[in-house]
């Protein structure tokens, strides 16, 4: 883990409020794993005080990029950074992905949930059959699905809430007769809670392996502020930043959030 001022390269708008940042970070880039998230903040001054979290959606040295949607003023000072302007930066932050080869890997993402999701492709595809299920709200929510394509996937499933683009319907929709179709050994998610609930409700149990990485508010990023405590099926409390994001679907109480 580094603080360390950085130069932005790149500020992309692709739709609606979403945009790729991409950023010059030599550190981060040597060093972030798939799952691992950064703490970002737009300059050094008071207003907003706190950096933000977001998920690593690809490195190539010295390079970093993320995927963030604009939701409140420290996104919206992110989203006027234009190239040349400094950005601050705080990572590589909390655990990986689990490393696989050879395995039948179903990842799933819900809306900006694609940001982690597409770094764990890149990292999974070489060595395993990968699929993917995308999903958003409406058609200007799910976005890369181009970039996607190329990333040697096996098969990619596209959904929306309301049916404005490809199959409407959740990421939950299919997903058991996905999983029996392609003798799926793995799942791997990020998204929202309510689609991790609808998760846990459709393929706990039934003999894959689970895996989620977790979105949460943030106040610090590596384990000091305790607002990013989730409640585990242990009766117990883990940080989402720093014994996470990446967790066991199964080891969090989805239902008592």
């Amino acid at each position: 883990m580094k603080d360390e001022t950085c130069i932005v390269i790149e500020n992309r708008h692709i739709s609606k409020k979403y945009y790729m940042l991409k950023i010059k970070a030599p550190y981060l880039a040597e060093n972030a794993k798939p799952g691992n998230f950064v703490m970002l903040k737009a300059s050094s001054g008071l207003d907003p005080l706190l950096k933000r979290p977001f998920g690593v959606f690809n490195t190539n040295y010295p390079f970093t990029w993320v995927y963030y949607e604009v939701v409140g003023k420290g996104t919206a000072a992110i989203a006027n950074l234009r190239a040349d302007d400094p950005v601050q930066v705080l990572g590589p932050l909390g655990n990986r992905f689990p490393a696989f080869t050879g395995k039948n890997i179903l990842l799933v993402a819900g809306g900006r949930g694609i940001a982690p999701i597409h770094y764990a492709i890149c990292d999974y595809a070489p060595a395993n059959n990968v699929f993917l299920i995308y999903g958003a709200r409406s058609a200007g929510d799910l976005n890369l699905v181009e970039e996607l394509k190329g990333l040697g996937l096996k098969k990619m499933f596209l959904y929306t809430d309301d049916g404005s683009a490809y199959q409407k319907g959740f990421v939950t929709t299919d997903i058991r007769r996905i999983i029996a179709d392609h003798h799926i050994e793995v799942t791997v998610s990020c998204g929202p809670d309510a689609m991790f609930e609808s998760l846990a409700h459709e393929i706990g149990g039934i003999g894959t392996e689970n895996w989620v990485s977790l979105e949460a508010l943030m106040g610090c990023g590596f384990g000091i502020c305790y607002s990013c405590a989730v409640k585990t099926t242990a009766d117990e409390y883990k940080k989402v930043c720093s014994d996470g994001p990446v967790f066991k679907m199964e080891e969090i109480a989805w239902q008592k959030q």
